[in-house]
């Protein structure tokens, strides 16, 4: 109790005249109300949110009739809500929402605070597409009931091609997504009219259903489909459309790979089957397709297959015995624009190597800008540089005399040093006398206990073995060299450099050591042939297991479903900014995608010709290569537009550029859904707008003086039948506000703590009131007030 109270002990002791008892009352009112009294009384009164939105409907309604609120000191105030929220005086029916469409649990709680509430109770299945509830916590309990769920059927989505050719088959993904198993039946219609009915058995979760056009001329094609089944669910979900271009396109460029070819024909595709020599510019392709080795192609070829797909344009490397790391593509300007990188240092248990490389240093070697010495040299560095630490290397030179540059030794880190300092002092002298030199590197592997041993020979000129000083054999026959060192597990292979090279003995050799030639007529390509034929000779680059791929949930290929066994695959490692697709052992790739500057590309690593197995016959093959296909053949659009789903409208966004150069002072202009709205250009080359209209599905067109510059797809978000996070949701404002989670609806009696209200301000009011009377009456009222006698 405040001191102040104890000047109420003083009062008995003063002066007890008539008038004094008035000024007495007044004085112990206003202690009293120095005292800051208060009284207690019930808590705050209960606000009850009912979800009447579609996802809900009436199964809110029997929720809230579950409830008994008799044990409130106070009734509940009651709110029903969706988009909107509504105070009415019993929660019976939710036809006077009008926008019941959308939830906004955000807006109810904001609502509830508001009007003075001191505790809610939330009942709803906790979806909302509109607002973020958790971002709206009011300073009181917050308790949730969710309501049952309710069996529900979706079309997620549309996914086809954004363009596509006249005389093509398109395929049509409809992404269904349903929380039971159901017969379905999807109807599409293009351009109003009806295709057949797809009707399928589908399971919970996602399902995709998959349909195809024919493609006319050149035109559009409208797509709209809904979806019918045979129980009562909500079906503002069950609707999705989209907007096709139709166009002619450049053909697709198929260098030796006549599988794909034929594949892409079946579907339309304007195929030419070309051949390295095709690669010239202007690449006039709208995609190319690559099963070769790097060894055809010249380094300008190479270049400007990489500025191809850096500027714009779409190439996938397929696999075969020249594919890929098999065929030479290691350090290529073309390796840098695929998906995957065909060295395998990163994912690979390599046995240990051992590799001697027979070097030509004659005089003639020292032809050439930049000489031929040099280019072997940037060959055998790159050899060191992919060897392991483990690794044994050597390299013995030869002219008249072999000499050794550096014995076999481990390549450590101050062994490739050391190494890279030998090969950069090779001079060049002298003839070409082979016989020594090979039998050298052949003893020094012979007693190695290397689980790969290999030779590489490399010669420019004649070979002089028979008629030289250091001949140990006139007449020597080489491939008898071979073969013996074969038989003790070393292989050889030879490769034969400019046109004055002893190409029939260099080949004869690869041949009898179990190797490979190469005639590398043009020099420039030494450099790339040793570093492949370094990763070929160490490396199992081939795997010849069959297994099945394990599929990658990725838009280009939604829901693949199990494929076939493949028969063998060329390995690689999968690049940083890779999409894998399929996947083989150990996350090799077998199907991988990736966007490289403007353009794209793909890598399918098993050969539909040869040695893909079952995977080459698998039914959703077409399909999937056909749409990866469309993929590489998009070009980056001079107008590219972007959709945001904003408050009760959509923002759009329009980039402009051509050439590298941006467009400025366009009239443009957006339509979607019946709305139009001119852009604005706010920076150079975009253009931003704002439609009011909310989004629906189908397709958003922007146009400049009646021409359509480009298309966006809508997505329908449908986040009113989005059930993901739901049950956690509520469990969540329960949990932050310090509210309960109710299970079962009955009695809700929640403990409301009583209230303390100050009543010293109404103290203070009365002791000034009777104040104000005792002078009153002593003014103007008895005349004996104010002198009445104490009492004895």
């Amino acid at each position: 109790m405040p001191w102040a109270l104890l000047a109420l002990l003083a009062l008995p002791l003063l002066p007890r005249k008539g008038a004094w008892w008035w000024r007495y009352g007044a004085l112990a009112l206003l202690i009293l109300a120095l005292a800051q009294p208060a009284v207690m009384r019930p808590g705050e009164r209960v606000a009850v949110l009912v979800d009447v939105s579609q996802s809900v409907g009436e199964r809110g309604l029997e929720a809230f009739r579950a409830f008994d609120f008799g044990g409130l000191e106070s009734p509940p105030a009651i709110y029903t809500f969706a988009g909107d929220t509504m105070l009415t005086e019993r929660a019976q029916s939710a036809q006077n929402l009008s926008n019941d469409a959308q939830t906004d649990l955000a807006r109810a709680l904001q609502v509830a605070a508001a009007s003075g509430a001191g505790r809610a109770l939330l009942i709803s299945d906790g979806a909302q597409s509109r607002g973020d509830a958790r971002l709206a916590l009011p300073g009181f309990p917050i308790d949730t009931y969710r309501t049952s769920e309710q069996s529900n059927v979706r079309l997620v989505s549309l996914l086809a091609p954004e363009r596509v050719s006249p005389g093509e088959t398109v395929e049509v993904v409809a992404v269904v997504e349903s929380d039971r198993a159901a017969e379905v039946t999807l109807q599409a219609r293009v351009n109003e009219t009806p295709l057949e009915p797809l009707r399928a058995p589908i399971e919970a979760g996602r399902t995709p259903l998959r349909f195809s056009l024919p493609v006319g001329e050149e035109g559009n094609l409208s797509v709209d489909a809904n979806l019918e089944v045979g129980f009562a669910q909500p079906t503002a979900d069950d609707a999705q459309r989209l907007d096709i271009a139709v166009a002619e396109e450049e053909p697709v460029l198929v260098i030796n790979d006549p599988a794909t070819a034929t594949l892409l024909e079946a579907q339309g595709f304007d195929v030419t089957r070309g051949e390295p020599g095709d690669v010239t510019t202007p690449l006039n392709y709208s995609a190319i397709v690559l099963r070769e080795s790097a060894e055809p192609f010249t380094p300008g070829q190479l270049t400007l297959l990489e500025r191809y797909v850096s500027d714009g344009g779409g190439l996938m490397m397929t696999g075969g015995p020249e594919s890929f790391g098999l065929g030479a593509w290691y350090r290529t300007p073309v390796e840098d624009v695929l998906p995957v990188n065909t060295d395998l240092r990163t994912n690979v248990e390599l046995p240990l190597v051992a590799m001697v490389i027979v070097l030509d240093r004659s005089q003639s070697m020292s032809t050439g800008n930049p000489s031929k010495i040099d280019l072997a040299k940037e060959g055998a560095i790159g050899v060191v540089e992919l060897a392991y630490e483990q690794d044994l290397l050597g390299l013995i030179t030869f002219s008249d005399e072999p000499e050794w540059a550096f014995r076999p030794r481990e390549a450590t880190s101050q062994g490739k040093r050391e190494m890279l300092d030998s090969i950069l002092n090779i001079p060049t002298q002298g003839g070409t006398v082979l016989e020594p030199a090979y039998q050298d590197a052949l003893a020094s592997l012979r007693d190695s206990d290397a689980a790969i041993k290999h030779v590489i020979i490399l010669s420019d000129g004649r070979l002089n073995d028979g008629r030289g000083p250091f001949s140990s054999a006139p007449g020597l026959n080489f491939t008898t060299l071979a073969r013996q060192g074969a038989a003790d597990g070393i292989t050889t292979s030879a490769i034969a450099i400019g046109d004055g090279a002893d190409f029939a003995r260099l080949e004869s050799i690869a041949d009898a050591g179990e190797g490979r030639y190469y005639a590398a007529l043009d020099v420039s390509t030494l450099p790339r042939i040793f570093t492949s034929e370094a990763l070929t000779a160490t490396r199992s680059l081939l795997r010849e297991d069959p297994l099945r791929p394990t599929p990658r949930a990725h838009p280009l290929a939604p829901n693949l479903g199990t494929p076939p066994t493949v028969g063998a695959y060329v390995a690689s490692s999968l690049k940083p900014d890779g999409e894998l697709i399929l996947e083989g052992a150990n996350g090799e790739p077998i199907l991988a995608v990736s966007r490289q500057g403007l353009g794209r590309s793909a890598a399918l690593t098993t050969d539909l010709n040869t040695f893909a197995g079952d995977f080459a016959a698998w039914e959703a093959l077409p399909g999937v290569l056909g749409t990866l296909t469309r993929w590489l053949q998009a070009r980056p659009a001079e107008y590219s537009a972007t959709v945001t789903p904003q408050e009760g409208g959509l923002g759009v966004v329009v980039d402009a550029v051509k050439d590298g150069e941006y467009i400025n002072d366009e009239r443009l202009s957006v339509r979607y859904n019946g709305v139009e709205q001119t852009l604005e250009q706010v920076a150079p080359g975009r253009y931003e707008g704002r439609l009011d209209t909310p989004a629906e599905g189908g397709t958003l067109l922007v146009s400049s003086g009646g021409e359509v510059k480009a298309r966006a797809q809508v997505r329908d978000p449908k986040g009113e039948f989005n059930m993901r996070g739901a049950q956690s949701l509520l469990r969540d404002l329960s949990a932050r506000s310090g509210g309960e989670v109710i299970e079962e609806a009955g009695v809700y009696a929640p403990d409301l703590p009583r209230q303390r209200t100050a009543v010293w301000h109404w103290l203070a009011a009365l002791g000034l009131g009777v104040f104000m009377l005792e002078l009153l009456l002593r003014r103007f009222g008895l005349p004996n007030f104010g002198r009445g006698q104490p009492r004895g």
